[in-house]
């Protein structure tokens, strides 16, 4: 039924929920799962105006953090017999999901309700409601 999965992963307890029903749904169907990482650049501000960001600073924090949520969910992949191509990309997050989706052809995309996003405390996350509005293929919101 499905032969490319992608999985939208921010490191958040909701995001490895997702991570792991796409890895059994891949095993199950011997798909091909994908995990993508979107950071945001337009959530960082400077604190201060006098203050400038040191952007050599930020794009190291940036790196280390896809690298732990990579191994993260690569590792969570991995327990369930599952090999996990991992994507990063910059931008805003449901566009950049919707693009890689695209790309990689995949044919379902699976989120968390809710992530590390401004809106976890809604019902359902921003960036989940936007895949699922955008998406040009099926969307499982894990809960």
């Amino acid at each position: 039924m499905f032969t490319h999965i992608l999985v939208g992963c921010d490191g958040s307890g909701q995001a490895m929920k997702a991570v792991r029903i796409a890895a059994e749904l891949a095993r199950q169907f011997e798909a091909r799962l994908i995990a993508v990482n979107v950071y945001n650049p337009w959530m960082i501000a400077p604190i201060q105006e006098e203050q400038p960001l040191d952007m050599g600073l930020v794009a190291r924090y940036v790196e280390q953090v896809q690298q732990d949520i990579e191994k993260q969910t690569c590792c969570k992949a991995a327990e369930l017999g599952v090999e996990c191509r991992f994507v990063r990309a910059l931008g805003h997050p449901v566009d950049k999901i919707t693009q890689v989706a695209e790309r990689e052809k995949a044919d379902l995309i699976v989120l968390g309700s809710r992530g590390l996003g401004v809106s976890e405390a809604a019902l359902l996350g921003s960036v989940s409601d936007g895949v699922l509005h955008h998406a040009h293929c099926p969307v499982l919101i894990v809960r």
